[in-house]
Order: structure tokens, then C-alpha cells, then sequence
């Protein structure tokens, strides 16, 4: 009770130093864990478009079906190899788009029979349309790997930004708290030189300093996780609503980020609290 109480007293005695505190944590949380939310959901796009990435090998009039399955299903690179003969292809043209129904009765099927692979490993589909391009009676190659790789190249660009923006954001944080907590002590000199003439522990007068810092952050991180689930859901329902085949994080990883932000909040504020009372310890 008396670390709670003092840590609250020292919060109000200094109500410029702990809103600026507060508020820069607020900021570094609010973008650690939106940022991170965003990201990961990006993460889940690639890895859905990476499970769903094939290779379509147009072949020729005449090419010889059974040799290329054959080498090609031996390839380590690939999982799955399948024939779409042509009348299948303009089948699922045709259901895809009604409006050709009658128009595929009155000319020649012009689309050629099709070779689609589906890989083990999404990031070799380059290579392995470079080498169906070189097979005899393959006309032809089509992958959608180019949107994969761009998203991959957007994600690592993205990932390192945020880890340096967040970076600098948190050390912020940490001497924010390591200043307030500075000046309280400073504030309560006399009286904690008397606490220690008389016997009290260092870690007895560490205590109130270490609960404000905490208080402050951990305040400051449920704030941000608070506004920026909200805003997560908000824009994922929209995003949904417009692309319902994109995958979103669901309320369960919500929750894991939340905690990971609110550990963080509490690390932040009790280790920059502990460390700027302990140095006004030493010197006394």
C-alpha cells in the first residue's frame, strides 16, 4: 500500500513530467502495435498467396505429354504436376464467364493444353519457370509469383523500418521514464536520506519509484492496444467487405500482440524506473 500510494503522489506532484511521459509512451506503443498488427496480417496475405501459387506450362500441338510429367514430377522443386487438357481449360473459361456459352460452339478451342504445377518451397517458382521454358514442346510459361515477390520485398522494407522507428520510439520511452523518475526523486531528497539513516532498505525506497514508472507505461499501453484493436477491426471489417478472400487476424491474435505490447510496457517502465533510482542510491 505505501508504494502504491507514494508512486500515485509522486505521479501528481510532477504532472508535466508524467503526461509527457505518458503520452510519449502512448505514441511508441500505439505504432509497435498497430505497425505489428498490420504487418503480420501482410504476412498472412504472402503466405496465403504463397500457398495458392502455380505454374501453368502452355504446351505445343504435338508435344509429348507423358515425357514432360514424367521429368517434371521428378523435379524436388515440385509437389504437384497435372494435365488441364484444352477442353477443360475452356470449360472453366466458360464458367467463369457465362457470356462465352455460345460463342465456344461457333469457333475452334484456341486455348492449349496445360501443364500446372504447384511447388514445395513458393520461393523457387522462378527457377522453375525458367527451366519449364526450356523443355521441348512447352510454348509458354505463367506464374503469379511477381505480386508475391513485391509483397515479400514490401514486407522485409517494412519490417525494417518499423524495428528502427520503433526502436528509437521506445529508447524515447525509456529515458522519458528514467527522467520523471529523476526528478521525483530529486524532489524527495531529504526525505529519502532520512529513510535511510533510519534503516529502510534500498529496495523499500526503490519501490514507489518502480510502481510509478510501471503505472505510467502500462497505463500508456493499454491505451494503445485498446485504440489500435479498435482501429485493426475497423479496418479489417472494411477490407473484408471489399476482399473477403484476404485473410485477418482474428481475436485471438489480437489478444497475444496486446499482451506482448502491455510486457513490454511494464519491462520498459519498471527497468527505466529502477535504473534512475538505484543511480541516485549509489550516489547517496
Amino acid at each position: 500500500m505505501y508504494a502504491t500510494r507514494e508512486a500515485l503522489r509522486q505521479i501528481l506532484r510532477h504532472p508535466t513530467a508524467s503526461l509527457a511521459t505518458f503520452f510519449t509512451a502512448l505514441v511508441s506503443f500505439s505504432l509497435l502495435y498497430f505497425l505489428g498488427l498490420l504487418l503480420w496480417n501482410l504476412e498472412k496475405v504472402v503466405q496465403s498467396l504463397e500457398r495458392e501459387l502455380e505454374v501453368a506450362a502452355f504446351l505445343q500441338k504435338g508435344a509429348n505429354v507423358e515425357a514432360l510429367l514424367t521429368e517434371i514430377q521428378a523435379w524436388p522443386e515440385v509437389r504437384e504436376v497435372r494435365l488441364q487438357t484444352k477442353e477443360e481449360a475452356l470449360a472453366q473459361l466458360v464458367l467463369d464467364y457465362p457470356y462465352l456459352a455460345e460463342a465456344k460452339d461457333l469457333v475452334e478451342n484456341p486455348l492449349p493444353d496445360t501443364l500446372r504445377l504447384r511447388l514445395e518451397a513458393p520461393g523457387a517458382v522462378r527457377a522453375v519457370a525458367e527451366r519449364l521454358k526450356r523443355l521441348p514442346g512447352v510454348e509458354g510459361v505463367e506464374y503469379g509469383g511477381e505480386l508475391t515477390e513485391r509483397l515479400v520485398q514490401v514486407l522485409s522494407g517494412s519490417r525494417l523500418a518499423m524495428v528502427l522507428l520503433v526502436g528509437l520510439l521506445l529508447l524515447n520511452t525509456f529515458f522519458s521514464v528514467m527522467g520523471s523518475i529523476r526528478l521525483s526523486v530529486e524532489s524527495r531528497k531529504e526525505a529519502l536520506s532520512i529513510m535511510l539513516l533510519v534503516g529502510a532498505t534500498r529496495r523499500f525506497i526503490q519501490a514507489p519509484f518502480v510502481l510509478e514508472g510501471t503505472l505510467l507505461t502500462l497505463s500508456a499501453g493499454l491505451l494503445a492496444v485498446l485504440a489500435g484493436g479498435g482501429l485493426y477491426l475497423a479496418l479489417s471489417q472494411a477490407l473484408q467487405a471489399l476482399l473477403p478472400f484476404l485473410p485477418v487476424l482474428g481475436p485471438r491474435d489480437l489478444l497475444q500482440t496486446g499482451l506482448l505490447v502491455l510486457w513490454l510496457a511494464v519491462l520498459l517502465g519498471a527497468s527505466g524506473a529502477y535504473l534512475a533510482s538505484r543511480a541516485y542510491l549509489k550516489e547517496g
